[in-house]
């Protein structure tokens, strides 16, 4: 009974956390583009306290959540394909080319859809995601001489 108990709390939890809907006029907390540049890309944090920090990018809003893991309570992603809000620590996620800031992260709800997209590179879980990683994907850019 308790485990039950439990576990309903924790849906109804979770049937209350939303991404924010308010995008207009956002600007990521990395580099201050407009986080609407590239829709299918934009994502956001939800903090503890209730606010949110948007990005253009999930590479941008990963790097945000590296740098504040202890206040981040929520992870807000696109998936690629569908254009619906998901769950950033459970989606799978494919290297692309052309994000709006050079290489970047597409994200997907289904890691079947992840594979067949990614056609045989890697499909990344979020456990997989470091700073390392992000930084790489940076460097592209920086290397162009569109560092930011």
């Amino acid at each position: 009974m308790r485990k039950l108990t439990l576990m309903m709390i924790t849906l109804s939890l979770l049937a209350f956390s939303q991404p924010s809907q308010k995008l207009e006029g956002k600007r990521c907390v990395i580099c201050n583009m407009d986080v609407n540049m590239s829709p299918e890309l934009t994502s956001q944090v939800k903090l503890s306290d209730g606010t949110y920090k948007f990005a253009e990018s999930p590479k941008h809003i990963l790097q945000y959540y590296f740098k504040n893991k202890e206040k981040v309570k929520e992870i807000w992603v696109k998936d690629y394909n569908t254009g619906k809000w998901i769950d950033g620590k459970r989606a799978y996620y494919v290297i692309i080319e052309e994000g709006p800031m050079g290489k970047d992260l597409a994200p997907f709800k289904s890691r079947i859809k992840a594979k067949k997209f990614a056609k045989g590179k890697k499909v990344y879980k979020f456990s997989d995601i470091t700073p390392d990683l992000l930084k790489h994907l940076d460097m592209d850019m920086k290397m162009k001489g569109h560092g930011h």
